[in-house]
């Protein structure tokens, strides 16, 4: 029972601070709410995320948090470029374990009483959730550092046997996100490491509406790396680092602490609502999947 209470005065906290709430409790009944229904369009998927940081002196429970994981679901091929750029994904197999809960739960006191992590200055990355509705194909940015002050150098083994190495001035950190539903469902999640550098130039973008002019920064994406996998509702998708970082991962997953000490991240993924429904509305189904294959 005290457990419990204090997971609950946690929540209240998170609420009023901004930061993670992820929990294994059941969803409030929506119809009590006061505030009016979300409206989705059909072939919307709704994503939740939160970067979840490990001190060092908590970096061995990460070793219990990947037994509960399957890693598995990708196959070799993929786990072994992936592994050759530092990087590790998996599905949960069932709900948030403590270690996750604990360890959200630690970071949400701290920003009660850290001034420097209640401004969002501890680290270069954060633990506040975000939850991003994402049309079928289409790309979302997923943040996981924003630009550094830094010159940022990425060491990366495109080939399996060679490895090298860039520097990229005031460096974003980020996962091209993008959601395929099914009509279950259930909706495909395909994560693409990404950084984008530099000062903003323009580009013409061409579409099926014509091309039109557009400010962006230059990008070096992995897309040999891309992490596609199949979830189900609620199911969560982990992206971390190796035991020992090293290339990509490092880049991604160690995080600087103004303090000048370093924390270790795991970044959480849940599928947690789609729309498309196969059985009563089959033509918007193939709407959204001739949408995603543009």
């Amino acid at each position: 029972m005290c457990r419990t209470s204090g997971v609950l005065a946690v929540v209240l906290l998170c609420v009023q601070c901004g930061c993670a709430r992820w929990s294994n409790e059941k969803e409030v009944n929506r119809d009590t709410s006061l505030l009016p229904p979300r409206q989705l369009n059909p072939d919307s998927v709704l994503i939740e995320t939160v970067l979840v940081r490990f001190p060092q002196s908590e970096v061995a429970k990460l070793d219990e948090l990947w037994r509960l994981c399957n890693e598995g679901i990708f196959d070799l091929e993929l786990r072994e470029r992936l592994d050759k750029n530092g990087l590790r994904a998996g599905v949960l197999l069932g709900e948030l374990p403590p270690v996750i809960l604990e360890q959200l739960e630690s970071t949400a006191l701290k920003q009660t009483t850290d001034a420097l992590e209640h401004a969002g200055l501890a680290a270069d990355v954060d633990n506040k959730r975000r939850q991003l509705q994402c049309r079928a194909g289409r790309r979302k940015d997923l943040l996981v550092k924003p630009e550094l002050p830094e010159p940022l150098t990425v060491l990366s083994n495109r080939d399996g046997r060679h490895v090298t190495g860039a520097t990229f001035e005031r460096a974003t950190v980020l996962f091209d996100l993008r959601a395929m539903p099914h009509g279950d469902g259930s909706a495909t999640i395909e994560l693409t490491p990404e950084v984008q550098h530099g000062d903003h130039r323009q580009a013409f973008v061409h579409t099926d509406f014509g091309t039109r002019p557009e400010m962006r920064r230059a990008t070096q994406s992995w897309n040999e790396l891309k992490i596609a996998t199949k979830l189900q509702p609620r199911q969560v998708l982990l992206i971390s680092s190796t035991p020992t970082p090293k290339a990509l991962g490092s880049a991604f997953f160690v995080s600087n602490l103004a303090d000048q000490s370093e924390e270790r991240v795991v970044l959480l993924v849940r599928l947690s609502e789609t729309r498309l429904d196969d059985l009563f509305a089959p033509e918007i189904v193939e709407q959204a999947h001739a949408m995603a294959e543009r």
